[in-house]
């Protein structure tokens, strides 16, 4: 999946879920009142938190970077919700 395209579904409101190595990651942007920020993570797990989304992009909290993972998937394994 492309960053820039995944980038614009997020401004436009949606979530982006995915599966890489069997696990659900999940990607969002979350308004609030006074800044927004993006949020990665497992599904059912902890979210790492940044306002820019370089920071998260390239993070290696789950081994590999969602840049990488981004690259490896498929996009069948993509939901856009």
């Amino acid at each position: 999946m492309n960053t820039g395209y995944l980038k614009d579904l997020l401004w436009t409101g949606h979530e982006v879920e995915f599966e890489y190595e069997a696990n659900r990651y999940t990607v969002k942007l979350i308004n609030y009142r006074s800044t927004t920020e993006y949020a990665f993570g497992k599904k059912w797990g902890n979210k790492i938190t940044s306002d820019y989304f370089d920071d998260i992009l390239y993070r290696r909290d789950y081994g590999v970077s969602l840049n990488e993972m981004l690259n490896e998937i498929s996009s069948s394994d993509v939901y856009v919700y």
